[in-house]
């Protein structure tokens, strides 16, 4: 089966590649660097900007993948906010894309959402729920979801929330940003009126590899279940890994007085993809020692 990941460089990309790399898989990658990361395993890399709707095009048809997994977005909510163009451009013109050149292919896609779909006043969400975003990031990422959805093609849209895990020169997550604040002494201000889940990339990447071997449809959200405020979950984890709790302070999110909204009470429900893609995702404790132990490596 050919698999192309968009994104292929990224924190999710390296993950997928790593859980992928089968017999039966012959794995391609696109990513806007001019190497990939993880070159060992990949059948060919595509050093390419998914917005370039000709090009785009040729790639995949040059590939004529069985599936392509869609993980290249922009993510930086306040830049999104700031930079509508970019953002649109990054989020719905690459998906747009995709879209034309699978209809030419076949091919099934899996494109990567967040639970900045919702607007965060009646979490934690389900699949079924109304999605209605906040702020302009999460309008991307819902007008890309609509997209493939009235598209005809075989899909699936995962959903995810508060991203980390280790990675090869990736962007910082939450963990790893704090885990460097809290190492080097920093002192921090977190807010506690932002509820939700968090999600270890070693488990979205599985949950992937599930819907591609099981040919899933629809929606799937994939996180963690423990339910806690970002405050609590920077306690949680420098308890974990025996830092100084009291280098963290708690402050309200109206007081950072950021470009874009937050949705407060936000969160994923996971039932259905432990059920219908035979997992379990990991408990936070389950997480951190799975980090702990590839930060080690």
């Amino acid at each position: 089966m050919k698999i192309l990941i968009t994104g292929s460089n990224g924190l999710l990309g390296q993950k997928l590649l790593s859980v992928l790399t089968k017999d039966t898989n012959e794995l391609y990658g696109i990513d806007l660097a001019d190497k990939a990361i993880v070159n060992n395993i990949l059948h060919q890399y595509e050093c390419l900007n998914l917005t370039n709707t000709k090009t785009t095009i040729d790639a995949i048809l040059g590939i004529g993948p069985d599936i392509i997994i869609h993980t290249a977005a922009t993510t930086a909510v306040d830049n999104c906010e700031q930079e509508k163009e970019l953002c649109w451009n990054s989020n719905v013109l690459t998906t747009e894309n995709i879209i034309k050149a699978s209809k030419k292919t076949g091919s099934k896609v899996i494109f990567i959402s967040s639970d900045y779909v919702f607007d965060g006043k009646n979490g934690p969400y389900s699949e079924e729920d109304l999605p209605n975003p906040i702020n302009y990031y999460g309008r991307s990422k819902l007008a890309a979801e609509n997209m493939l959805r009235g598209s005809g093609l075989n899909w699936t849209i995962v959903r995810t929330i508060v991203l980390y895990g280790i990675g090869i020169n990736t962007r910082s997550s939450f963990v790893t940003w704090l885990l460097r604040q809290l190492r080097t002494g920093n002192t921090v201000q977190i807010v506690n009126d932002q509820w939700g889940n968090t999600t270890i990339v070693d488990d979205l990447a599985t949950g992937i590899e599930r819907i591609t071997m099981l040919d899933r449809k629809g929606i799937y959200n994939i996180a963690s279940h423990d339910y806690m405020n970002r405050y609590e979950f920077a306690v949680k984890i420098a308890e974990f890994f025996d830092l100084d709790c009291g280098l963290i302070s708690s402050i309200t999110t109206s007081s950072l007085n950021q470009p874009a909204d937050r949705p407060l009470r936000s969160g994923l429900k996971v039932d259905k993809a432990e059920k219908e893609l035979y997992i379990s995702f990991r408990t936070l404790a389950e997480a951190l020692t799975l980090y702990k132990k590839l930060e080690n490596n």
